[in-house]
């Protein structure tokens, strides 16, 4: 089981991460097409971080 939990916390840094990265991109973009396509990017790993979070909690009280 703790080698899940770690498995979950480290995708979590990961989508942490993309986030920043895609922010970063977005904030560099010239073209407002191009920073609302970063931005997008972005809002998807926050949801893919909020999914692994509620995974890591549920996964977390079955031990």
């Amino acid at each position: 089981m703790q080698e899940i939990l770690e498995g979950i916390l480290e995708a979590i840094e990961d989508e942490i991460r993309a986030q920043k990265n895609y922010q970063r991109l977005a904030d560099k973009a010239k073209d407002p097409g191009v920073r609302k396509f970063f931005e997008q990017l972005k809002l998807e790993e926050i949801e893919h971080e909020r999914v692994l979070r509620n995974r890591y909690e549920a996964f977390s009280k079955m031990r």
